[in-house]
């Protein structure tokens, strides 16, 4: 029995990520401050629009994947700093890949979306796609190739 193959994003790309996040939300806050201290009360609309704005991205930004785990049934574990979901690749529709070698890729999954940092050519991230569509072979790719497949059906 096979054991549980695992992917994490490099760790260089999830920080650079997260500190231009952090650089864009400081370059907000130095640039809206000026205005919140001569506030008037029509303005503190847009205050808060541009707050809701940041704290959504965060939050988004926070469910992004940085690591998946996959078993040789299917099941398949994504851990982001705001959460570990745990799914089955039965319940995935389709999987979504970056154009570039150095991106994301999309997991459709039922009623939601999961993204994961990724490196796309990465031996460890293709041997988990492989997984998945042997477990799933109704599961379709898009913008992705699995390096490892002789029979190319994406």
């Amino acid at each position: 029995m096979m054991a549980a193959q695992t992917y994490q994003a490099p760790r260089i790309y999830v920080s650079i990520f997260y500190t231009a996040l952090v650089t864009w939300t400081l370059a907000c806050i130095f640039l809206i401050a000026p205005k919140v201290i001569r506030s008037e009360w029509s303005d503190l609309f847009q205050l808060f629009m541009i707050a809701f704005i940041m704290a959504m991205t965060w939050y988004f930004s926070l469910g992004v994947n940085y690591q998946i785990q996959v078993e040789e049934d299917g099941t398949l574990q994504m851990t982001s700093f705001r959460r570990i979901l745990r799914t089955h690749s039965r319940k995935m529709a389709l999987i979504e890949g970056s154009p570039l070698p150095l991106g994301f890729i999309r997991f459709r999954l039922e009623g939601e979306k999961a993204y994961l940092f990724c490196v796309v050519r990465n031996a460890e991230l293709q041997k988990i796609l492989l997984a998945l569509w042997k477990a799933n072979p109704d599961l379709k790719f898009k913008n992705l190739r699995l390096l490892n497949l002789e029979r190319q059906r994406f």
